[in-house]
Order: structure tokens, then sequence, then C-alpha cells
């Protein structure tokens, strides 16, 4: 499922920043199964951020995307904590809590 889901999101990243709970409905879409969408979503979420297929950040109308200034692996962390914690809570997250998502530049440096 991972793989397949890499493949969704990079397509959807490639057009637009992607925000957390978008991830739950490409699982949803790839597995079919409401099972377990949250924690999910954030396990893929956190291996996709330490392996720096995506990058975490904050969407602002006048700043646009802008990433966190943490290492990948405080990322991940922070993204796992979140998600934790709203499932702790029983809370689904609206568009745009927990993060944004972004591809790494491509530009050839």
């Amino acid at each position: 499922m991972l793989d397949e889901l890499r493949t969704v999101l990079l397509d959807a990243a490639e057009d637009d920043w992607v925000y957390f709970a978008e991830l739950e409905s490409m699982i949803l879409e790839i597995t079919g199964s409401s099972d377990d969408l949250l924690r999910r979503a954030g396990e893929a979420a956190v291996q996709f951020v330490r392996d720096g297929t995506i990058i975490p950040g904050t969407l602002t109308e006048t700043h646009g995307f802008t990433p966190w200034p943490t290492t990948p692996d405080e990322s991940a962390d922070r993204i796992h904590h979140e998600v934790t914690t709203m499932i702790r809570h029983g809370q689904d997250p609206l568009p745009g809590q927990i993060c944004w998502f972004d591809i790494p530049d491509q530009t050839p440096e």
C-alpha cells in the first residue's frame, strides 16, 4: 500500500500542496477500508517525511507554503505526536490541521 500511496501523493503534490487529511482519503481510495485511517495516514506521513519523499509545513495566504524549520526526524516526530494526540481525543483532522505537504525542490543546483 505504501508504494501506491507514495505514487498517488506525489502525483497530487505535483499540482498543488496536499493537506494531511487528504492522506486519509488516498488510503481509503487505495485500500477500500476506513479502519484506522488516521493511524495509517500518520504512519505513512512519518515514513515519507523521514525518507524525504515529502516536506511538511504550514500554508498561509501571504506566504504560501512554508516548510517547517526542523529536520526530517523532528518533523516526523511532531506529526507522530499530533496524530497520537488526535487519536487519543477521538478527533479527526480538518483540512489544514497537522500540516501541509510539498515535494522537495527538484531544481538542479
